[in-house]
């Protein structure tokens, strides 16, 4: 026969419940309660009658969990700015011819394929010749290539019989003197031709961004199509690649879209040279 008078225990008890779940009754609805001597206790028949009207009422649980409030909607993302660029349309000339963009894949390890690899060498010479009056401006004067001619570029020659393999070339900018090749031991810029596409990266070589980017910041990179690649959780490079239309674009166009993203990426490289 059931006590007529409850403890909290007791009332667990007959719930088959834990007492924590009492406790959340207690908090939460108005189930029937008296306190004797400072102790609170429950009438058998007011829980029995109360659990009948709330069940009756309500279908579910006594006291669903809270749901918590809905966060408010973000705003849509805005778009990612693609570029595009144009192939060259006669009279006017490639910046880089197709078959000698073959020689960084299927002629990436044929030795006898060095003079189209001197020719693509050659096209990132004229872009630099291109593109250093904006870096010069951005970085008051800082930036520039490596003052060893031959170091300009990343290799491009294969030896006979060797078993290398040139699948890109690269041009470096960065600041300052003595710079290891590619400026490699320091912050830098480079743009990096392959077969298929132009890529520019910011590189970090391992550095903190100060002051941090900000969401605005972060956001900007993404509209213009600039990733962060990270490394662990630091950024190691910012970058932004470019498809290569067939024919190749004039090299003023290919200039005129790497400047637009050289006014995001230079001043992220003076926060970190």
């Amino acid at each position: 026969m059931t006590d007529p008078v409850l403890t909290e225990q007791d009332l667990a008890t007959m719930l088959k419940v834990p007492g924590k779940t009492v406790d959340t009754l207690l908090a939460k609805t108005d189930l029937p309660r008296f306190t004797l001597d400072g102790k609170v206790r429950f009438l058998t028949t007011q829980i029995l009658a109360w659990l009948e009207r709330r069940t009756s009422a309500h279908s579910g649980d006594l006291f669903p969990a809270e749901t918590p409030p809905p966060k408010p909607l973000a705003s849509a993302p805005r778009p990612v700015r693609v570029t595009h660029l144009p192939p060259a349309r006669p009279p006017d000339h490639p910046w880089v011819a197709e078959e000698s963009l073959d020689a960084l894949a299927q002629g990436a390890s044929d030795p006898g394929r060095n003079l189209d690899r001197l020719k693509l060498r050659d096209a990132l010479l004229e872009l630099n010749d291109a593109l250093l009056p904006t870096l010069s401006r951005r970085s008051s004067g800082r930036l520039h290539p490596h003052y060893e001619e031959k170091l300009r570029t990343s290799p491009w020659r294969l030896e006979v019989g060797g078993e290398g393999r040139i699948g890109a070339i690269s041009m470096a900018w960065g600041a300052g003197d003595n710079a290891s090749p590619e400026f490699s031991d320091r912050p830098h810029i480079e743009v990096e031709l392959s077969k298929g596409e132009l890529r520019l990266v910011l590189d970090t070589v391992g550095r903190t961004l100060m002051p941090p980017l900000s969401e605005d910041e972060l956001e900007t990179l993404r509209e213009n199509g600039i990733a962060i690649e990270l490394e662990g959780p630091d950024a190691r490079a910012f970058a932004k690649l470019y498809p290569l239309p067939s024919p190749a674009p004039m090299v003023s166009a290919i200039a005129h879209a790497l400047e637009l993203d050289l006014e995001q990426l230079v001043p992220l490289w003076a926060r970190l040279a």
